[in-house]
């Protein structure tokens, strides 16, 4: 039998490809690809790469054939910033580190760090002011990233690499997606400004790394926290990481572990501007169920409506908004064959709001959500932390943290918007809003 044909993209450049559209309008692009098919073929420079626009299909990649996929070429782009740490490692490495760090994300666990969270998010809305205007984008930021340092790092140690990532972050995500989508890898190691840039916030954070794994291994008693478990952590053969890997892992936690759920609670926020009447239902829950105090890990299963609106955010601006793999062999992928050394690319931006899978799903509606909807929603619609042996670790950990912190702020707070303003979304390394400033209204409840 003849394998289907795959469609092929319209629009490509001579030597580029599709590169410039994946650059600069990527949401669109991908928006364009669906009247295509389900699987199209791109231009990336010389090389082919196939786009999945169904969620049987992106699933098949994760978890049915996910041993016949690897992250591939695109993720060498960040191997400067990531090394070898659970992102970005893969077969028996990765394995190897996914068992060693599990016991660090589970529950137990999770309701310890939620201490760290309540903290956090009482300390930063502890510095609000009535009438303030702000950039939410950057205090979620600043937030997430504060809880995720304070949670991995307990000593004051880490300050100093703290205010480093507050500082580069936003550009180190913009520099590190131009380099993972850049059409001739070798571009990446030439001295051109982005890289020169590049070069120079590494050059900073990488050293303050060592010296926070150096000062624990100075102090005899291990400190409590997720640094801590990582340097006692052993394998099955009773190996332990080396200071290399546990870097890498730091590095990896920083990253993943702070903007994903920012730009979450930003675009939460953005959308309760836009609903009044899910605002109310939201604030109706949080004031029942704290009564004015800030939420605790205890509180998460009766928020279940913050729950729901969280999950509708992470469906409707899934910050993950972009995965690739690269096929180590040939597959047959639903009858479409994938040859060995091609890329895939898929968008669970996409996926998420694709009408196969779900109900108006240009619509924000986390009613969906409730127990009485949520059996509608296929199990292979759920990728908004990815899937199979690759899913996000602390995918658990990110939804007890955007939970408690909603319910928190909005118990005390709405964030309000100016007359006509308009969202603006900056698709690089995770999606994000940009220069989403609103005004903060005390509530009197």
């Amino acid at each position: 039998m003849t394998a289907p044909t795959i469609a092929a993209a319209p629009g490509g450049l001579p030597v580029l490809g599709h590169a410039l559209r994946l650059l600069n309008e990527p949401l669109e692009f991908f928006e364009s690809l669906r009247e295509h098919g389900d699987i199209v073929r791109i231009k990336l420079g010389p090389q082919s790469a196939y786009v999945l626009n169904s969620a049987e299909l992106v699933r098949g990649v994760l978890v049915a054939r996910h041993r016949q996929f690897n992250k591939g070429a695109a993720i060498e782009g960040g191997r400067d910033l990531l090394g070898y740490g659970l992102i970005s490692s893969e077969g028996d490495m990765h394995r190897r580190q996914r068992l060693m760090m599990q016991p660090a994300f589970h529950r137990e666990r999770i309701a310890e760090y939620s201490e760290i969270m309540r903290e956090q998010i009482v300390e930063r809305t502890g510095a609000w002011r009535n009438g303030q205007t702000v950039d939410v984008r950057a205090e979620m930021s600043a937030l997430t990233l504060a809880v995720t340092a304070k949670t991995l790092i307990s000593s004051d140690v880490g300050n100093d690499l703290v205010e480093e990532m507050q500082h580069s972050m936003p550009r180190l995500f913009e520099l590190l997606y131009q380099r993972l989508v850049t059409p001739l890898p070798a571009l990446n190691k030439l001295p051109l400004p982005r890289n020169r840039e590049y070069s120079a916030i590494l050059t900073r954070l990488h050293p303050m790394i060592d010296k926070v794994i150096a000062d624990y291994r100075s102090v005899d008693t291990p400190r409590n926290d997720l640094l801590g478990m990582l340097m006692q952590a052993q394998d099955e053969s009773g190996n332990m990481l080396s200071d290399q890997e546990i870097h890498d892992q730091v590095a990896s936690i920083l990253v993943a572990g702070t903007e994903t759920t920012a730009a979450t609670l930003a675009f939460v926020f953005h959308l309760l501007t836009e609903h009044p009447d899910i605002e109310a239902r939201l604030h109706a829950e949080v004031d029942e169920v704290l009564g004015g105090r800030p939420a605790e890990y205890a509180d998460a299963s009766r928020l279940t409506y913050t729950a729901q609106v969280i999950s509708e955010a992470l469906r409707y601006y899934p910050p993950a908004w972009i995965l690739t793999r690269v096929a180590i062999e040939d597959v047959d992928l639903d009858g479409h064959l994938i040859p060995k050394g091609a890329s895939v690319i898929f968008s669970p931006y996409i996926v998420l709001r694709d009408p196969r899978l779900f109900q108006d799903p240009g619509k924000f509606d986390p009613d969906r959500w409730g127990r009485e909807r949520i059996a509608e929603i296929p199990r292979e619609a759920m990728v908004h932390f990815g899937a199979g042996p690759r899913k996000c670790i602390g995918d658990v950990f990110a939804v007890v943290e955007a939970t408690l912190a909603l319910a928190t702020m909005a118990a005390g707070w709405r964030l309000v918007a100016a007359p006509g303003a308009v969202l603006e979304m900056v698709a690089a390394t995770t999606l994000t809003p940009r220069n989403l400033f609103l005004t903060l209204e005390k509530r009197r409840s």
